[in-house]
Order: structure tokens, then sequence, then C-alpha cells
């Protein structure tokens, strides 16, 4: 608006300098005069004819008029209310003038004129009559009409307004406001021209600039015009916000649909009575047990688990883990007999083994008999690891616990179908007709958030952290990122509430849910709740009862602790997360009490191995072991190209603008 200013000011002097006369010479397109007739009917209807005149030079308006009527907006509580424009007349000059209408985001367009005719230049005077629904304010000592007459968004200055307000029949003005001057501004450059009974006139003081406008509030008594009822408020509501209603429903359909299946299928059977083992329930693998403990997941990890399945094999002879440096190799040390034909024949303990065990071995020394873990390259070091977590699931198959997870699918198609129709009921079929960016923006980032973390959630979280802590970690990140989608959506839209940042907390909402109830779904059977009982006394034995000052081993039942039993413990130990207090208790009851001469070293590793610090010594030994599983099971980073690189002037309905084509 200034630089217009400064740019007519400029020319004006430089007519001057030169002598072409005034800078009327330059003439340019403006509306000359703006009149507004607003009528307000006793059926909650309201007509609006606008008389606009109009000085075409050709240069924006060349065949006719663009009007643009804002069809949404924001009602008290922070609702969508569709006025829904009807055109009834549009003339030009008097006559009937063609004109096509559409849907331009929140807008409702007029484009007057036809596309093979030129206006000439000059004067010409545009009669546009149209009637709105849902524009009357309904307050509880009056009715009242808030239009914004003139709109604060035409391309054009305007040198004189003009509105009139005319009420129905019986009404009378009780009160009335007028607000001028650019949009949020609460000038008052108007006078009443007219004023009877039921109707009132306002006029323009000055002229308008370009992005200046005037808004008409008039109010009169209650009874005159139908209020609606709560019925037809509500279903009103409905259908102006049916996109944000669509998102709550499915949100409320998704909620009660994973519920009642949790109820159903999800819960937990009881837990049973946690009586201290020293052995594992039915023989079962480490790995298995971990598995089954985290009902279909390692409960620390893969690479923990696959650790624990090596000390078990070391521990039963088949192979033997030699530390050089920081580099660890696993040599295979079974016996194998060779047939006729020289061929060899794996050792009948081999084939003895858990199937994951058995898998992992064979994928290990399948053409070799020594592993360089430090070496291996990520693609042999993933078909080991698939073949083992392979094994180890079928193995378990739905035996020990359940997934659940259709129930859980169905819930994420439910968030993803309603997100879906949010952003077609948005974009083409429900108001205010525009592509709901800030809430899909959300919704992809929330998306391919949660879907890196959990594909790479042991790059970005200990490998120790559990499954449900996982799941309260990303639902606390989540739920930042969310309010932080809200907040940048805030500042976009000033005064918004609910209806306006409600889709942004609904889409981070159905997200969590999905997520968590695709843990939480799943559920150990009968057989899987009492496996895991078993599976936690034992845990309980390696860090508790083995360490109890009044342990007595033939009281309890249990055997003596020797360094047998502390090997055969120590891959359960391992897989369970406890080795580090199985290792102590061991040391301070077993290793420290052994004789002069006599001290624990693994048969099953070849390294440095301090004998006077047992569980120092080991816990390096399992880290070293640890940080070779995982430089080898962690994909290569891609390499990218270093050279690419209260009222106030616009308020209330009506407003908006145009301008020419």
């Amino acid at each position: 608006m200034m630089l217009r200013s400064l740019f007519y000011s400029v020319i004006a002097a430089l007519c001057l300098l030169f002598g072409t006369g005034s800078p009327e010479a330059f003439a340019r397109e403006r509306i000359t005069d703006y009149q507004v007739a607003i009528s307000v009917n006793t059926d909650r209807t309201v007509d609006i004819t606008e008389v606009i005149t109009v000085n075409v030079e050709g240069d924006q308006i060349k065949r006719g008029l663009l009007r643009d009527i804002p069809e949404t907006y924001r009602g008290r509580r922070g609702t969508y209310v569709h006025i829904n424009p009807t055109v009834s007349k549009v003339l030009r000059d008097g006559q009937s003038e063609p004109y096509q209408t559409s849907h331009e985001g929140r807008y409702f367009r007029l484009r007057i004129g036809d596309a093979n005719v030129f206006l000439q230049n000059g004067i010409h005077t545009y009669e546009i009559s149209y009637s709105v629904d849902d524009s009357i304010g309904f307050f509880d000592d009056y009715d009242e009409i808030y239009w914004n007459a003139i709109g604060t968004e035409w391309a054009f200055p305007i040198d004189a307004a003009s509105v009139v307000v005319q009420l129905p029949d019986g009404a009378s003005v009780l009160q009335y406001a007028v607000y001028t001057g650019s949009e949020g501004e609460n000038g008052n450059s108007y006078q009443v021209t007219g004023q009877s009974a039921n109707a009132i006139a306002f006029e323009a003081t000055r002229p308008f600039d370009i992005g200046e406008g005037m808004t008409v509030a008039v109010a009169w008594p209650k009874g005159i015009v139908a209020e609606p009822t709560e019925t037809q408020r509500a279903l009103g509501s409905f259908l102006d916000n049916s996109p944000m209603m669509v998102i709550i429903l499915g949100a409320m359909l998704q909620f009660i649909w994973l519920i009642y299946f949790w109820i159903k299928v999800g819960r937990d059977p009881e837990r049973g009575t946690i009586i201290p083992l020293f052995k594992a329930p039915d023989n079962m693998s480490p790995a298995i047990a971990s598995y089954i403990y985290g009902i279909g997941s390692f409960e620390e990890g893969d690479r923990t688990s696959l650790m624990a399945a090596l000390i078990s094999l070391g521990t039963k002879g088949l192979i033997s883990i030699k530390e050089e440096g920081k580099s660890v190799e696993i040599h295979r040390t079974d016996k194998r007999g060779s047939t006729a034909s020289g061929r060899k024949q794996p050792d009948s303990r081999v084939k003895a083994l858990p199937a994951g065990e058995k898998a992992l071995f064979n994928a290990l020394f399948k053409g070799r008999d020594v592993v360089k873990l430090k070496t291996m390259q990520y693609e042999q070091m993933s078909k080991i690891v698939s073949a083992f977590t392979s094994a180890i699931d079928k193995e378990t198959g739905e035996t020990y616990f359940r997934e659940n997870m259709g129930k859980s699918f169905v819930g994420l198609i439910i968030a993803v179908v309603s997100m879906a129709l949010f952003v077609l009921l948005r974009t083409f079929l429900a108001p205010p007709f525009e592509f709901p960016v800030l809430e899909v923006a959300t919704a992809i980032f929330l998306g391919v958030f949660m879907t890196i973390f959990f594909v790479f959630s042991g790059a970005l979280l200990p490998e120790r952290v559990s499954n449900g802590l996982k799941t309260i970690i990303l639902a606390g990140l989540a739920i930042v990122a969310g309010l932080v989608m809200v907040s940048e959506q805030t500042d976009v839209m000033p005064g918004s509430d609910f209806f306006a940042i409600g889709p942004t907390f609904l889409a981070v909402f159905m997200w969590l849910l999905a997520i968590a109830f695709y843990h939480w779904m799943k559920a150990p059977t009968l057989k899987g709740r009492e496996i895991m009982d078993k599976v936690e006394g034992l845990k309980l034995f390696m860090t508790v009862t083995a360490g109890e000052q009044a342990y007595q081993a033939t009281a309890a039942g249990m055997p003596e602790l020797t360094p047998r039993l502390y090997e055969d413990l120590l891959p359960y130990a391992i897989a369970l997360g406890v080795e580090r207090k199985w290792s102590k208790i061991m040391e301070k009851k077993v290793f420290s009490q052994m004789p002069p001469g006599q001290s624990y070293q693994p048969v099953w590793y070849a390294g440095h191995f301090d004998t006077s610090k047992p569980t120092a010594s080991l816990a390096q030994v399992t880290d070293a072991i640890g940080t070779n599983l995982k430089s080898a099971m962690t994909p290569p980073a891609s390499s990218s190209s270093g050279s690419s690189g209260g009222g106030s002037s616009g308020g209330g309905g009506g407003g908006g603008g145009g301008g020419g084509w």
C-alpha cells in the first residue's frame, strides 16, 4: 500500500516535471463507487445486493470482474460456519451478464464476463445479487447482522462506499457499529446518512486504499427472526464441520475397537506364583526363553540374544570365541566324522541343538570354520541374523503367545482411513475447501518418525531398553512433536482453538494408539504365561536367591553353586539382561572362595582373561563380542556428492474482494 502510494507520487512528480498535465492523464483502474444493500429476512437468510462501478482501462479488467466472497469463516466457538452463497442476478450496465461460479479454497468465486468479449475502456457498473445462510448472530438480549460489507481484499482502491441495512418488518435498530480501515483496524471514517425504524444507512467519509474496507454490525430485538433449534444447530454444525467430525468419529471408533479387542484377546492371563528356578523351563534355549518372555520380541534385543546363543554354543563345546585386540573370531570346534566319500558329517550334538541355535550354527559355518565378526559384511550378517530369528519365531509359533496383529492392524486402518477422509472432505467436498497442509504434514512427520524409530530402534536407543519403555519414550517424543506442530499452526492461525488445532491432536492421538496397541495387543497364552513365570523364577534365582546369605542348596532343593552352574546359566542371564548381577553373585559366593591355585576361566574363550577379576574380565569379553556384533549388524552409511547442493474492519461474514480478468 505504501509502495503503491509512493509509485503514484513519483508519477505525479514526473507529470509536473515534464509538463504532461495532471496525474489523471495516467488513468488507472479503480472502483469509483461501491454500494451495498443488506436485507435481513425472518427465515434467517440475508439478501445482499452489491452495485460496483469501476473504471476499466484494460489493465487488470479486460473481460470482467472477479468477485471472491468468503463462504466459510469461524463462529464464536471456533467451529466452521458455511454461509452457502446463492447468486440470483448479475448485471452489467443494466443488462444481464454471463458469469461462472467456483470454489477457491474458502472463497466462493464469481467470474463475471465472457471470455470472448473484451470490455470497452471507461465506466461500467456491475450489480450482483445473492443470498447467504447462517450469517445472523443470536445473543441473549438481541440478534445481530455483522457483515464485512466492503471487503478488504479488493485489488483496486475505492473512491466512495455506502452500506444500507434493511431489517424485517417489526424490527428496530437497537444498536450499531461501523469499522473502517485495513483488516483488524477499528477506524470510524463513516457517517450515518439515514435511519428509519427498521433501516439504517452508512457512508464512508474518505476513499479506501487497496486493502481497506468497511464492516457494519446492526442489532435488533429478539423474536423477529426465527432462531434455530438445538437440533438444527447441531445438524448445521455437523455438516459445516464434517471433516473435523469425521476424524473425531474415526478416533472414537479406533479407540473403541482397540479397547474392545484388547479386553477380549489382548489381556495377559493372571500371573502365577514366582518360584526360584535353577534351570530353564522345558530345557528351552536362552534365545527362546527371552523371546517368550518378551512376548514375541527378544527381551534384550536381537544382538544380545545372538550373543547369548553364541556363548551357549561355547558352553556346549561346539565353538570357541577368540579375542585378539579388538577383533573377535568364532571358531568351530565340534567333532565331525567322515563318510566313505570323505564328506564331513556334523557332530550329533549339533543335530540335538534347539532350532534357533542350530540355525545360527549352520548359517555361521556355511562353507567356513572360522568367522571374523569385525570384518564380516553386513549382507552376510543380516542373513545369519534372519536365519536365527526366523527359526526362533517358527519354533515358538502361537504356542506361547498371540500377536493379534490383525486386530491392531484394523485400528491402524481406521486411523489411516479417517485421516484420508478428513483430507478429502477438507479439499473437495466440505468447507473450507482447502488442502489441510499442516494436518497432513503432521501426520506424515509422525508416521515417518515412528517408522524410523521402530525400524532402527537398536541404533536410537540402548538395546537393553525394553519394548514397553520404547513405546513410552516414543509416545513422549511424538507428543512433543505434535505440540511443536500445533504451536506452528496456532502461529499461522492466531486465536485458533480446538477446531483449528484439533486435527493435529487427533492425528497424534490416533498414531499413538496404533503404535501402543501394536505392543499391548500381544498376549501370552496360558502355556506362555506359565513359561514366563518360570523364566521370572530363573531371573529371581540368578539375581536374588543365589545371593541370599541364608541360601541352603539342600534345603531349597537347589544345586550347589559351582563354576559349571554359572556357565550353564550365563547365556540365560545374558539373554535376560542380568548377567552382571549373576556374575557378581558368583564371584562373591564361589570364585573368591576357590582354593589357592584354582581360578575360574571360561573354556570357550581364548584371549586375555584376568582370573583374579573374573566378573570384570567377563564383562570385557561380552562387551567386545557385542561391539563386534553391532559393527557387523549395522548397515553401511550411504555416500553423497559434495558438489550437489471486539470487532474490526474485515470482521464478520462477507468481505473478500476481487479483481479483474
